[in-house]
């Protein structure tokens, strides 16, 4: 496995006064997979991420305790210092909003170029070098023109290319790639996701990629993490999940899928909304909007077992 990701818990407050944003969240990933990480807003896909890149607002948040384990080297035990080393070099991150990742104040080739000059012995001249080639890979016409730009005349689409230029600049181990198309028209979309999945390939590059949409995990990744209130509820291969979901969270994201021929009429919807985390509800954390919950699920919290196809699934009742 090229990342571990052990007993992961992270809390939002101070030590006398703090709440579990993720509670003992469990994932490996192997090297040249894609795999996701789905759930609707706050489940802590995103606090998951931000937490494997060491990227905690701290001290408001924290981790509380676990492992990240990148090719064996325990992240969490590495000062900010050591881990500035690692973030860009072996792991590094794709965020949802290019315009907000690239710093307006500096040109496109400045920017890329940064990359290089922390993390390699590379002179000027072959750093202008890099830097073109980046920008070529990632499809930018004109790249050596594109490098004295600045990313307000750049198109959301160019300015995430650039950001995906920036990511994979030094060949790192794991990408993590958050939301990386929401804030781009479809056909860009689409156009960013072959991109990604491309370069995948070309680098066997592990890829992680935090969405919530299905269609986005269907076309592009090999296994899919379904979290749900900080916590891990099912992990499976994409055709497994879509095929038969074992854990009722996981149906109702795929019954909510809207079907070219479906004639049900209306979309079905899971009732209810993401805990807070001030009002957790006791045993099952999904049982308030559970349609099979039954006494058990109001009072004890099941454990993330694996079945007998090799999934993991955290449910009293399996499907």
């Amino acid at each position: 496995m090229v990342l571990d990701v052990k007993n992961l818990s992270v809390g939002l407050g101070t030590k006398d006064n703090q709440k579990l944003i993720l509670n003992q969240v469990n994932f490996s990933v192997k090297r040249g997979e894609t795999v996701a990480i789905v759930g609707e807003s706050g489940c802590g896909k995103s606090m998951t991420a931000l937490t494997v890149m060491g990227l905690l607002p701290e001290p408001v948040v924290s981790l509380v305790s676990g492992e990240i384990l990148l090719q064996g080297k325990n992240l969490t035990n590495l000062s900010q210092k050591e881990m500035n080393k690692v973030r860009g070099k072996d792991v590094a991150m794709i965020f949802q909003e290019p315009m907000t990742t690239l710093n307006p104040s500096f040109t496109i080739g400045n920017q890329l170029g940064e990359i290089f000059k922390i993390h390699s012995n590379l002179n000027s001249e072959e750093i202008r070098k890099k830097c073109i080639e980046m920008l070529t890979k990632v499809k930018i016409p004109d790249p050596e023109a594109k490098l004295k730009v600045y990313p307000h005349q750049l198109s959301g689409g160019m300015r995430q290319r650039v950001v995906i230029a920036m990511a994979l600049a030094c060949n790192p181990k794991v990408i993590i790639a958050d939301e990386p198309t929401t804030a781009l028209d479809v056909t860009i979309q689409a156009q960013i996701l072959d991109l990604l999945v491309e370069l995948q390939t070309q680098f066997n590059t592990t890829v992680i990629l935090i969405t919530h949409d299905l269609g986005v995990v269907a076309e592009t990744c090999q296994r899919a993490i379904v979290m749900y209130a900080g916590q891990v509820v099912e992990e499976g291969s994409v055709e497994e999940l879509f095929e038969h979901p074992q854990h009722p969270y996981t149906k109702g994201l795929m019954d909510s899928i809207p079907r070219l021929g479906d004639a049900r009429g209306k979309l079905h919807v899971i009732k209810g909304s993401v805990p807070d985390m001030d009002a957790m509800p006791q045993g099952c954390r999904f049982n308030p909007r559970c349609e099979v919950a039954t006494d058990i699920c109001r009072k004890e919290a099941p454990e993330l077992e694996i079945t007998s196809d090799g999934r993991r699934v955290r449910c009293w009742h399996k499907l």
